[in-house]
């Protein structure tokens, strides 16, 4: 299981509603008609060095407040999978050397997501003689959550509480493939339940099929969970985006008689479903402006070319930057 892309691509799209969960009375504090700006480039200039084989999520990101005057703060998300000891000491580093290099306020976050109930630092002290330091941050245990807190959160249309109960389902069900296909139906029939729009449905249940991957034997018995379902409430059920791109294309292959069209659709439906995320993932980090960008993927065609502008959607501290980026893999012109 790959844990970090999950996270990051979880905390990218659904940042307002995951600050809003977590730090309600920061998330009343923001602006939030100005698009926060997620910065690659300087959290990797503040990182603390030597840190290779890390399980560990983080994401660096400008917002502005309103309170009295308009400002900018910086906000520091990590997404933590297993044991450190000396976490306190590197959030501490993030928050000092942004301090000095940002020259903004710094708040950090920090979601526990490793197995051990018994490990959940806040604060990172230093003290000596005439000197103490004590640096508290804000810390959130997956495993210690409150699920029916969650649940009444994802029942007020509160995307990131929906995920994080897939996230905690997914370390309750490593070893269950059974009881990850119950939680997968129960946290996809919530999505119509609740009310979700179309576009946050739709992100949930790619982001879902990543948290609480299954067998292909069991996604076959969910997608007939969800045929059943469809009939039994009489209406429309859009999931899984990227496999059913694929499967028109495996259609077209079919019916175009030979081994090389069934590839070919494959392919395609590959293209298309990734095209669909790119553009998914840069309307959320700035809205309606990402239309810019859309033509500019549609051009684009391998698979292996979108995934990098896939990183870029993620990662690119602005639109322009993703749209320049975009431009260097454009063919060339005849």
């Amino acid at each position: 299981m790959d844990y970090d892309s999950p996270w990051k691509e979880f905390i990218t799209v659904f940042f307002r509603d995951l600050i809003r969960l977590l730090l309600p009375e920061l998330h009343r504090m923001i602006d939030w008609s100005r698009e926060p700006q997620f910065l690659d480039t300087e959290l990797r200039r503040i990182s603390p060095r030597s840190e290779t084989g890390r399980l560990h999520v983080d994401r660096l990101v400008r917002v502005w407040l309103t309170n009295g005057a308009t400002y900018c703060i910086h906000i520091l998300i990590e997404a933590q999978s297993q044991f450190v000891v000396d976490l306190g000491k590197r959030v501490f580093t993030y928050f000092a050397r942004g301090w000095l290099e940002l020259n903004t306020d710094i708040v950090c976050i920090v979601i526990l997501a490793d197995k051990n109930p018994n490990w959940e630092p806040r604060r990172y002290t230093r003290d000596l003689p005439g000197t103490r330091l004590e640096f508290e941050y804000h810390t959130v245990k997956l495993l210690k959550m409150d699920v029916a807190q969650l649940e009444a959160q994802a029942k007020e249309r509160n995307a990131a509480a929906l995920m994080l109960l897939a996230f905690r389902r997914s370390m309750e069900t490593e070893q269950d493939a059974d009881a990850r296909l119950d939680a997968r139906k129960q946290l996809t029939r919530l999505l119509w339940e609740y009310g979700y729009n179309e576009d946050d449905k739709a992100q949930i249940l790619r982001l879902m099929e990543w948290v609480l991957m299954l067998p292909e034997t069991y996604e076959q018995q969910l997608e007939e969970f969800i045929e059943q379902y469809k009939r039994e409430r009489g209406t429309t059920f859009v999931s899984r985006i990227e496999r059913r791109a694929i499967e028109r294309g495996l259609l077209q292959g079919i019916e175009q008689g030979t081994q090389q069209g069934i590839q070919q659709g494959i392919q395609q439906g590959r293209v298309e479903s990734l095209k669909w995320a790119i553009v998914r993932v840069l309307t959320s980090r700035f809205g309606e402006a990402a239309e810019r960008a859309r033509a500019l993927v549609e051009q684009l065609s391998t698979p292996e070319t979108l995934e990098l502008l896939h990183d870029a959607a993620l990662s690119a501290p602005d639109l322009e930057a993703f749209i320049e980026q975009a431009r260097a893999y454009l063919p060339p012109q005849s």
